[in-house]
């Protein structure tokens, strides 16, 4: 289960239109699913060509502050392999070594140069650098080779991407949500696009949804919500978060399209109890957290579980789609023409039903976005490098 991109939206629901409404509930019960009949919740690992072992991992309860963490909103190695680890509760990132020793923070709480109010993501760039999005502070913020603030870019309406990721050229690919209201309503969708250091606007613009806004039901929401990826050079890979489908899309550096992928075979998935009630826990106590009324702090999770979870592009040029319908961290494997290479698997027992799983350039890095005990993140190899 993996709900990380619900994040930044329970975000967007305070920062762009306001405290919602709450509404009568006039269901009459017409589209309730019986989830009494989904997979429960005993741990089963996925059958998989490889799997992914964790070899080490970084955080503490209790002692040294630099090992404890708040909220972690994302990890990821940088180009020079240290572990940098996004804490929306410290409004910082943190660099370990790959032996986890604590190497340095950057940014802190404010609203000044180099600071964050509530950081969403961060990416590194191929040249050398960092970009965190400050979802709540409205602006990018650029650090140098040396992880100096370098610059950022403001005026995004209602707020900047708040998912990211770097290509080369000094440039990235983000998912940007979107407001707007005139005499037909309000609308709220989401862009994925490119940006530059030099503009708020988007140079390409590769999906764009906006839908009809009811601040009663803001779980709906969520249909707009496209994954995305990118290779180096700029080739973009975009998916919708589905439960009703398995596809994605290939996309050229200037917004052409080079082929859709559709797996015939996908057959929709229901969450289990267990799930429905995690989703809407941690996504309402996201809003509360945020400065929504408790009393206005809703959310109603799909009862099936998306297609498609995330993607990532790997050092060898690899797809990584991740496949919602597992209950764990699994995997579809394709060259970047769309050709299955091969499926993977984490392996590490039952703890792992609620982590997130990033692949990076060699390696991969878990969390749990809401542990029971204490956060952490856990790292190992990627099959296929020697």
């Amino acid at each position: 289960m993996k709900y990380l991109l619900l994040l930044p939206l329970a975000l967007l629901l305070i920062t762009g239109c306001g405290s919602p409404q709450p509404s009568e509930d006039t269901s009459d019960g017409a589209d309730t699913v019986d989830n009494s009949t989904a997979e429960d919740d005993v741990y089963v690992l996925p059958d998989a060509d490889e799997y992914l072992t964790v070899t080490d991992s970084i955080g503490i309860e209790l002692g040294d502050s630099n090992f404890v963490f708040g909220t972690i909103a994302g990890a990821e190695f940088t180009k020079d392999g240290d572990i940098a680890i996004l804490d929306a509760r410290k409004s910082a990132v943190s660099l370990f070594t790959p032996d986890g020793e604590f190497i340095r923070r950057i940014g802190r709480n404010g609203s000044g140069p180099g600071e964050f109010q509530l950081p969403t993501g961060m990416t590194f760039m191929p040249e050398g650098g960092l970009v965190v999005s400050d979802g709540a502070g409205g602006k990018l913020v650029y650090f140098d080779e040396n992880y100096d603030y370098l610059a950022e870019t403001s005026g995004f309406m209602p707020s900047p991407p708040t998912v990211i990721t770097a290509i080369s050229g000094m440039e990235i690919i983000g998912m940007k949500p979107d407001f707007e209201q005139n005499e037909d309503g309000m609308f709220m969708g989401f862009t994925v696009g490119k940006w530059n250091m030099e503009s708020s606007a988007p140079v390409v613009v590769y999906y764009s949804q906006m839908s009809a806004f009811d601040p009663s039901d803001l779980s709906t929401l969520k249909d707009d919500i496209v994954l995305f990826t990118a290779t180096e050079d700029g080739t973009v890979f975009t998916a919708p978060m589905s439960t009703e489908d398995y596809s994605f899309t290939a996309w050229t550096a200037d917004g052409e399209e080079i082929f859709t992928f559709e797996n015939e075979d996908f057959q929709r998935v229901q969450k289990t109890q267990t799930e429905i009630e995690l989703e809407a826990e941690l996504v309402t106590s996201r809003m509360i957290a945020n400065g929504m009324p408790a009393s206005m702090a809703h959310w109603e999770p799909d009862p099936y579980r998306t297609s498609i979870s995330a993607m990532f592009v790997d050092g060898l040029n690899r797809l990584w789609v991740s496949r919602g319908t597992s209950a764990t961290s699994a995997f579809d494997v394709y060259d970047l023409d769309g050709n299955i290479l091969f499926t993977a698997a984490l392996d590490v027992g039952a703890r792992a039903k609620n982590w997130t799983t990033i692949i990076c350039r060699d390696s991969f890095i878990c969390f749990d976005a809401d542990p029971e005990d204490y956060p952490r993140v856990f790292y190992g190899e990627l099959p296929g490098f020697e």
